[in-house]
């Protein structure tokens, strides 16, 4: 009886590791899609031009986009010519398929030295407030309020996607968008698309956040 009980919650356990793994393994489908999906936008390829480009048929490429297959059983080579189309690192790009983010753990020390790494680029949030106070004073106000604190958490969450300067650029997240964001709160779809894409947020929540000048709500 007892050898019974224990082979039954043995199963019981089995059965649900099983359930489990099939939904880890759905999860990590549905972003390889959404890898794939952001490559053909960034690129603006066609289907059968990202084919070409990450070393499969069109075949493939459709399987893949219907969800038929988990990134974890598709070759090394044909992920890092993937991670080349997005331009992240091949880690970067593993690392979204299993948290949703292709970079974590970020501080607003690293942030600052992306962008000071990043060529022709400074310490932008430092830029954007002493730009935005250089505005005020130009201006003639002189007795406007200290200039309040830019906006830069968008900065941050690009940099956990892991967006080259290249593709921010081609999506329209240019220096100057950006500062306008975090002095004046000024924006356009286009930017809100971009965004949206490159961090895999909802547009109205990135709409939302940049109109609040916050992250976007859990």
């Amino acid at each position: 009886m007892v050898a019974a009980l224990q082979a039954k919650d043995r199963e019981s356990i089995m059965d649900s590791a099983s359930v489990l793994r099939g939904q880890e393994d759905q999860l990590h489908t549905e972003r390889f899609k959404r890898a794939l999906l952001q490559a053909l936008t960034l690129n603006n390829y066609s289907q059968r031009e990202l084919s070409e480009r990450i070393g499969i048929t069109i075949g493939t490429m459709t399987k893949y986009l219907k969800q038929v297959v988990p990134p974890f059983k598709v070759g090394l080579g044909i992920q890092r010519h993937l991670a080349k189309e997005l331009g992240v690192t091949l880690d970067a790009l593993v690392a979204y398929y299993e948290t949703g983010e292709y970079l974590t753990g970020v501080s607003l020390s690293d942030v600052e030295s992306w962008i000071r790494s990043s060529a022709g680029q400074q310490d932008l949030p430092a830029l954007m407030k002493s730009m935005h106070e250089a505005a005020l004073k130009m201006a003639g106000d002189e007795n406007a309020p200290a200039a309040s604190a830019p906006y830069t958490w968008p900065i941050v969450a690009l940099k956990q996607a892991g967006v080259s300067d290249a593709i921010r650029e081609r999506l329209g997240l240019t220096l100057s968008a950006l500062n306008l964001l975090a002095t004046e709160g000024i924006y356009d779809d286009e930017m809100v698309e971009g965004f949206a894409l490159v961090t895999g947020y909802a547009s109205d929540a990135v709409r939302q956040a940049f109109e609040k000048r916050g992250p976007v709500a859990a």
